[in-house]
């Protein structure tokens, strides 16, 4: 089973080297039914593994000038005071159990596993929507309400679920930024990067709940597979994989709404 799990580690490397996306939607599930994780400590665990695999990742891309500072002021901002205000005031404030009855039981980590799946739905949606392309043509004033908007809830996503957004963060910056897959995929990594951070250093007493050799070990393998993401990205089209991915995290999402649910 463990060497199933360090090649799921390496898989997810991949993709978020090849997409800037992906790093949390298959750490988490990894963490919870392989390794039989409670979810909050998962969540804490994916935040570590792709703070830095996506750190490592977004250097690669700068190392290439294909990192977007501009964008990473207007997105950092607004998802970085969510995602510490997220993890400071609403992550505790939510009950554990979130019903109780005696037909029913849902403990808050269910919970949490539920909204995951309901996520992996929306950014597998996101991915198979053709892109809008009158949003190129948008003013200004629109587009920085649009980036404002995502940041935000991108900040919530990161600070309650552990996951990086990429897939929220790509598109936009495609389509509101007007920047190339590449630097939109190198931007995004280094945007998921500062926002995870700051989810890990607002509750970093929850990191001592982790069993750190197997964390370590775990990330070593993503990372071999985030750098050999970024390698293949040069000879792979993004357009091509990114419906195979999307309708593999859908998949995923269903497991996890059935596993919590019944």
């Amino acid at each position: 089973m463990l060497l199933v799990v360090f090649i799921c580690a390496f898989i997810m490397g991949v993709s978020l080297g090849l997409l800037g996306a992906g790093g949390a939607v298959l750490t988490i599930p990894i963490f919870v039914y392989l390794v039989h994780m409670d979810a909050q400590v998962a969540i804490s665990g994916s935040l570590f593994v792709v703070c830095v695999i996506s750190l490592l990742g977004g250097l690669s891309y700068y190392n290439k000038s294909q990192v977007d500072f501009r964008s990473v002021v207007l997105f950092g901002i607004p998802s970085v005071i969510m995602v510490w205000l997220s993890r400071t005031f609403l992550l505790p404030w939510i009950p554990d159990p979130i019903w109780n009855s005696n037909d029913y039981f849902i403990s808050k980590s269910s919970f949490l596993l539920i909204l995951f799946s309901v996520l992996l739905f929306f950014a597998a949606y996101r991915m198979l929507r053709p892109p809008v392309l009158e949003a190129s043509n948008a003013n200004n004033s629109k587009s920085y309400f649009f980036i404002l908007f995502n940041g935000i809830l991108l900040g919530i996503i990161t600070g309650i679920l552990g996951a990086g957004g990429g897939f929220l963060i790509v598109p936009a910056l495609v389509l509101l930024q007007k920047l190339d897959f590449k630097k939109s995929a190198g931007t995004s990594l280094i945007i998921i990067s500062i926002n995870t951070g700051v989810a890990l250093i607002s509750k970093i007493q929850s990191l001592a709940l982790l069993e750190w050799p197997f964390v370590l070990a775990f990330t070593g393998m993503a990372i071999l597979g985030m750098f050999g993401g970024t390698k293949l990205s040069q000879f792979l089209s993004s357009d091509k994989l990114k419906p195979l991915f999307a309708y593999f995290i859908l998949a995923m999402g269903i497991f996890i709404l059935i596993k919590e649910l019944y």
